[in-house]
């Protein structure tokens, strides 16, 4: 479970056709953001207090300071697992994930329509992920076969996915796109066995 190898290729599987990657690291932020601004409309109250020094940097952020909500803790647990995964990347995503939680927060709690907006680019960012599943990937997507595993993971196969175009960990990733392409062969093979007539 705490092994990015097996996490990764595991999600990637679903993840070979570069237009549905595309799909995905555009829509996959928007799912997350939009998420913590939702949960933060459902539970707008702070659940804890954030500890001094954290609430001493936290006031610098422009705009109306962050709620330690449920939005929080859910972050805070991605932040945790991708840690866990690879501690550097894990690290460089989670100022990126608190970006995402402030903005989605403030926007949550400043805008008189942020519901309508924060539901309709829910759905469509769904509606994208589903097309490109459907129509260019041509398998269900993770989440059919491992919801928490496909949310969980999604954002960091986005981020992780981006680190690798920088240059990030090279063995690794061609590691990880080798052990990808054997999954997908294999799904593909078994596929095509199911389909042969007895």
């Amino acid at each position: 479970m705490f092994d990015i190898r097996s996490e990764f290729s595991k999600y990637g599987e679903y993840h070979a056709n570069r237009i549905n990657i595309a799909i995905h690291m555009v829509f996959v932020p928007t799912i997350l953001w939009t998420s913590m601004g939702l949960v933060t409309l459902a539970q707008p109250h702070a659940l804890f207090e954030f500890p001094t020094p954290i609430s001493a940097l936290l006031s610098h952020i422009p705009g109306s300071p962050p709620v330690a909500n449920t939005a929080t803790l859910i972050i805070s647990a991605f932040a945790a697992f991708y840690i866990v995964l690879d501690q550097i990347a894990g690290l460089l995503a989670t100022p990126v994930l608190y970006g995402f939680l402030v903005s989605a927060q403030q926007y949550a709690l400043s805008s008189p329509a942020s519901l309508q907006y924060l539901l309709a680019l829910f759905a469509i960012a769904w509606v994208a992920q589903f097309i490109g599943h459907g129509v260019f990937e041509r398998r269900a997507p993770a989440l059919l076969d491992n919801l928490m595993q496909a949310l969980v993971m999604a954002p960091f196969f986005v981020f992780l996915e981006v680190l690798f175009a920088l240059g990030y960990r090279p063995s690794l990733h061609r590691e990880l796109r080798n052990e990808i392409g054997s999954r997908v062969l294999a799904f593909r093979r078994a596929a095509k066995n199911a389909v042969k007539p007895n």
